[in-house]
């Protein structure tokens, strides 16, 4: 019998609980305390505070205390509180950490008590809502998609001539457009990059993953929550690979040391990065275009998460506790026009199409690839698997493994994976 890889470790449980304590569940002042806590930082978390501000100043009944926790412990903590009885009111999380959190009987169902706070989960997009679906059971609510999408300079692309007549990036939809328009870019502008981002890490596998699947890969697992087989398609995940080697060295520097500040800095074409760049781009006055990364091959397909937000399972919880924490969720969810200035793409089709949203510059120019984005599969390996995909293609970027020395490296590790 196959077991899942437990995140749990008794050991730990103590140490990590003594950041984990439930504080007082009543304001002195008699309202209702809700802990709430994030692992966002820079824009994201600024946005958040803004809207959980906004809503504590919106009635008096409830307070909603917003707690910062460190990311790299982020989900272990969960785990650990909430196993002590000592978990948060709300948290956050990606979708694709939902199947283990679940897994780990860690969650509640949240489709009935959102349903009751007035929250219509029809309003999601089909791939969103699905991504939040574990064995049949909606487990939390999409705040946001956040695609990986591809930025242009467009002052260094203009000078290179490689912008149209409205000010558009100039790249065909085809199998070898992409690397047209980063070779003009190159022989144009030689002292700078023409395209930016790092040669190992999990930009290059977002990469990846959008190619693989734009060349009409199969899903990494079957749709098997604790026992899934693998159906990665390994041909098409070497020519992925190959397609995307082919760039490093040529219009990709190896080993870039920094690629944000590379192109912040003007001293790069364009870059690849999750949309939550948009927010950071404008603030330093950017002249920049934000898009799709363009359908090059048969599929028109995206990588990208979401966040959510979950309810932990507690012992104990009143009836009005429930109502409260629903209403600050569907809350949280009206304002999504609000927490797309972090550059993230609203969950609910009613906000992307509010006036709100469609005024914001960018945001609009991409919010298209929400619908294309492909989640990962709602099974209990997901996060393991994401790091033997990384490690395999970080070897293949090196120039350590050749492609399919590499796929079939991430082949045998997914199999070892799925057998712990």
């Amino acid at each position: 019998m196959k077991h899942s890889r437990r995140w749990m470790v008794a050991v730990s449980v103590i140490v990590l609980l003594s950041g984990c304590a439930r504080s007082v569940d009543t304001m002195a002042d008699g309202r209702m305390k809700l802990d709430y806590w994030v692992f966002l930082s820079g824009g994201d978390l600024s946005y958040m505070e803004a809207i959980v501000d906004e809503y504590n100043s919106s009635q008096d009944d409830v307070y909603v205390d917003i707690i910062l926790q460190d990311w790299d412990d982020y989900y272990t903590k969960v785990v650990t509180s909430v196993a002590a009885d000592r978990g948060p009111d709300i948290g956050i999380s990606h979708a694709a950490s939902l199947p283990q959190l679940m897994n780990q009987g860690l969650l509640q169902p949240v489709e009935e008590m959102m349903s009751e706070a007035g929250l219509d989960f029809q309003l999601f997009p089909d791939n969103i809502r699905s991504a939040v679906e574990v064995e049949g059971e909606l487990y939390a609510v999409p705040i946001d998609t956040h695609p990986f999408i591809l930025y242009i300079n467009n002052d260094l692309a203009e000078e290179a001539g490689l912008l149209d007549e409205e000010g558009l990036p100039t790249i065909e939809a085809t199998p070898t457009g992409l690397m047209d328009y980063f070779v003009a870019a190159k022989e144009a502008l030689p002292e700078k990059t023409p395209l930016a981002i790092s040669t190992g890490g999990v930009d290059t596998y977002r990469w990846w993953w959008t190619v693989y699947f734009q060349m009409g890969g199969t899903p990494i697992f079957s749709d098997d929550l604790r026992e899934p087989e693998i159906t990665l398609d390994r041909e098409i995940a070497i020519e992925a690979a190959e397609y995307i080697h082919n760039f490093f060295g040529d219009v990709i520097p190896m080993h870039i040391g920094d690629f944000y500040e590379t192109f912040q800095a003007g001293n790069a074409v364009g870059m690849m990065t999750g949309v939550w760049a948009t927010g950071i781009w404008e603030s330093n006055d950017l002249n920049f275009t934000a898009m799709p990364i363009p359908q090059s091959f048969d599929v028109d397909a995206a990588q990208g998460d979401s966040h959510t937000l979950i309810v932990p399972i507690q012992e104990e919880q009143s009836n009005e506790r429930k109502e409260a924490i629903a209403e600050f969720i569907a809350f949280v969810s009206d304002e999504g026009a609000e927490w797309a200035k972090a550059g993230h793409i609203p969950a609910r089709s009613d906000v992307v199409e509010s006036q709100a949203f469609q005024e914001q510059p960018f945001r609009s120019d991409y919010a298209e690839v929400a619908s294309k984005v492909v989640f990962t599969d709602n099974t209990i390996y997901q996060n393991p698997a994401e790091t033997d995909m990384v490690r395999a293609l970080d070897e293949i970027m090196s120039n350590r493994l050749t492609p399919e020395e590499g796929i079939d490296q991430m082949m045998k590790a997914l199999a070892v994976t799925t057998r712990q």
